[in-house]
């Protein structure tokens, strides 16, 4: 416990501007634990302000819409990264693979807080005084999930997920499990709609605090795909809630133009009608380019309140075989 103060001390300039932007607004609504959970893993998604529920088709379905796992229908894999808040790295990886009738998605994610010298706290004649240790203090958490499409029901997916998560600070630490799970459809002319309830879970416990996990309530539609010569535009829609009050509202729009031997530029954007305690700004941007199996995204973050920029890139692969469809954008 000892080591704990010391590093709450050293750290705590580090972490206060996480603390204001991420943690506080949904500590004061009563959900205090996981909050990596709630932090961004797509590139892609993040540029289109996590609206891309109903749109996705890739890995990263199986942290943001499971029932959209299903629509994987060959090997992905994505990995991003980013200096994220008061210098902490924020990084998530992703796999998805065709089996058993559906597609089976494997993720991980990593916040990382840093390490730093220990110095002693509360001690007669040490107060101040830096011991030669160090602490450090990170979240992560790995999740596998399962979907496919139900023959019986035309258009229809279903999908679910479950999610290892555990919280290290010094030498406390606490882990959780949570479940998720989520339908999808497609319609005949093309529109599509998701809905799904994630992270469901009893809550972690670190020491003599116990938090509850930051179940979300989400719904989502894409308008069909507009064709115009070489571009694509697709705009889409959806609603979030996390449990405690916090809700987010957000339109977005997606540009694809494809060019020759398999190149593509993507631009996105986004903007979000979010509570006054969430300090992220209500305009997201993004960008990606293909180039065959591989793609590379980009997409920009800004927080209002203490006027900081993060920068997230992610790069995804695609195994494109014979018969099988054009990478997921």
């Amino acid at each position: 416990m000892m080591q704990f103060l010391a590093f709450g001390i050293r750290i705590g300039a580090m972490v206060a501007s996480l603390a204001a932007t991420a943690i506080a607004p949904l500590a004061a609504q009563g959900t205090r634990a996981a909050v990596l959970l709630t932090l961004p893993t797509s590139t892609r998604a993040l540029g289109l302000g996590d609206a891309s529920g109903a749109a996705l088709a890739d890995e990263w379905a199986v942290f943001l819409a499971p029932a959209q796992l299903a629509r994987v229908g060959t090997l992905a894999a994505g990995v991003a990264s980013e200096s994220y808040l008061a210098s902490t790295q924020l990084s998530a990886l992703a796999f998805a693979v065709p089996a058993w009738r559906g597609t089976i998605g494997i993720g991980a994610r990593l916040l990382g807080y840093g390490t730093v010298r220990e110095i002693a706290s509360q001690l007669p004649g040490l107060d101040g005084v830096e011991t030669g240790r160090t602490v450090s203090a990170q979240d992560h958490s790995f999740v596998v999930g399962y979907a496919r499409a139900l023959p019986r029901l035309r258009g229809i997916r279903a999908g679910a997920t479950v999610e290892l998560f555990r919280t290290r600070v010094a030498d406390l630490s606490g882990q959780g499990t949570t479940a998720s799970g989520g339908l999808a459809w497609t319609s005949p002319s093309g529109w599509d709609l998701a809905a799904s309830v994630q992270h469901v879970g009893s809550g972690i416990r670190v020491g003599a605090t116990f938090g509850e996990l930051p179940q979300t309530w989400r719904a989502a539609v894409a308008a069909p795909t507009v064709q115009v010569r070489n571009a694509r535009l697709k705009a889409m829609a959806e609603l979030k809630r996390v449990r405690g009050g916090v809700t987010s509202r957000t339109l977005g729009g997606e540009l694809i133009w494809v060019g020759i031997r398999g190149t593509d530029l993507s631009l996105r954007s986004a903007y979000s009608y979010r509570d006054r305690s969430d300090d992220r700004a209500p305009l997201s941007i993004g960008a990606g380019v293909g180039l065959g199996r591989f793609t590379l995204d980009y997409a920009v973050e800004r927080f209002s309140r203490i006027d900081q920029v993060t920068h997230r890139v992610g790069l995804r692969f695609v195994r494109v075989s014979a018969g099988s469809a054009s990478p997921a954008k």
